[in-house]
């Protein structure tokens, strides 16, 4: 159902006022969607019912401090287009707005926190100063950072309409991504509601820091909380378009016991800085999947893989920039990983058992016919032994395909938990 605003703006107007008597700080948080926009769908999680927890969250925790209105553009389950957010925005005398979401990609492999803000003038360094500190907190609350970026759509503005429209009206927009719906990487972070208030919660911290707010119920001053300052562009910030610089790989070791083979990778990107990697054993055929990049601030690591048994390796390595886009390494051939699986030498142990055992059952049936070749039930004898012989060479067998079962059983369980 679509809002009408002109009687809420009427009534916000009175309120701002009478808080701009007093000088405050005006917040507007928009819960992402709502209405029949949904916003992104994942198993049993609707992103337009968890933004709302979120914003609810982030203006409960802001309303502890001193000299700060809150407004949400919705309470409820409205329906707004992304003007009528910014017109709202605007018309409470909003000094900020919070755009707050949770993000899905299209083929369920981005994990990670982000931040968007506009690429123009005041409204990128304002946005980037606060992104800085949100993106902070989303790290340490264990969340992988995919950056501070902006986006240009093909007119050269401003890519999402939120921040278009509110950079229109004169107003600092920051969209939060606080992670992706459909990794597994990134469930934990969502999955309860009270997990979703603490990303209020955060999201309220991050901002009370960068306006420099104090609360005598929280017990926090952040008046002088120092943030890294980020100069006006005199030019559009541009997004990064181009694939890293380069990618090279190096073969450390190789272990043809296990198939264990230690990789150092070299890649840098100028632009946006690396975000990701990927690894294959079988010359791109097949790829891992998306790997933090271990330490962002270095162009060099290792990681070691394991490569199936009996077959060649052709190693290759895909770096992948902030912006998603990657580079190809070199390719490494190795010799033969021919090593022998915990199943295969199981399976051997237990073909070498029946045999022992059929053997040494033989013998002794042989013994016992050559004792009592000589008496007239020796045939009867001789099909008993053959039946004893065959029950044990079956009990046997079962016992080492029980054996081998359990060990896949065991190790496809633990390839589950890696999961």
């Amino acid at each position: 159902m679509q809002r009408d605003l002109s009687s809420v703006y009427a009534a916000e107007r009175g309120t701002v006022e009478e808080a701009a008597a007093e000088d405050n700080l005006c917040i507007v948080i928009d819960p992402g969607h709502g209405g029949e926009n949904l916003g992104g769908e994942y198993e049993d999680y609707t992103e337009k019912e968890m933004t709302i927890v979120v914003a609810k969250a982030m203006k409960e925790e802001l309303e502890k401090y001193e000299g700060v209105t809150v407004y949400l553009t919705r309470e409820g389950d409205e329906e707004l287009s992304l003007e009528e957010r910014c017109d709202f925005a605007e018309s409470v005398g909003a000094d900020f707005l919070f755009c707050l979401h949770f993000n899905m990609s299209e083929h369920h492999t981005l994990f990670g926190a982000e931040c968007w803000v506009s690429a123009y003038g005041e409204h990128f360094s304002r946005g980037y100063e606060f992104a800085s500190i949100e993106m902070a907190h989303l790290q340490d609350l264990g969340l992988y950072s995919r950056g501070i970026k902006t986006r240009l759509n093909s007119r050269g503005t401003d890519y999402y309409g939120i921040i278009r429209h509110a950079v229109d009206a004169g107003l600092t927009c920051v969209l939060i991504e606080h992670c992706h719906l459909d990794q597994a990487n990134d469930q934990p972070y969502y999955d309860h509601d009270e997990k979703l208030k603490e990303f209020g919660r955060l999201d309220a911290t991050a901002a009370a820091k960068y306006f420099h707010l104090k609360s005598e119920i929280l017990g926090v001053d952040y008046r002088e909380y120092p943030y890294v300052t980020v100069d006006v562009p005199e030019q559009v910030v541009e997004p990064d378009k181009t694939e890293p610089d380069f990618c090279e790989i190096e073969v450390l070791a190789q272990d043809g016991r296990n198939g264990e083979v230690t990789v150092q990778v070299s890649a840098a990107d100028s632009d946006s800085g690396m975000l990701y990697y990927t690894y294959s054993y079988d010359d791109g055929v097949t790829f891992s999947e998306l790997q933090r990049w271990p330490d962002r601030s270095s162009d060099t690591f290792s990681f070691t893989m394991v490569v199936p048994p009996h077959r060649i390796p052709c190693i290759v390595v895909n770096a992948y920039n902030g912006y998603d886009l990657y580079t190809t390494s070199n390719r490494i051939t190795l010799p033969a990983m021919d090593y022998k699986t915990p199943e295969e030498i199981t399976a051997e142990l237990s073909q070498k058992v029946v045999i022992e055992s059929l053997s040494k059952a033989i013998g002794e049936r042989e013994e016992i016919t050559v004792a009592n070749n000589t008496q007239e039930d020796a045939p009867k004898t001789d099909g008993f032994l053959l039946a004893v012989c065959a029950v044990c060479a079956l009990s046997v067998l079962g016992m080492a395909v029980s054996m081998t079962l359990i060990l896949c059983g065991r190790k496809r369980h633990r390839r589950r938990r890696s999961r």
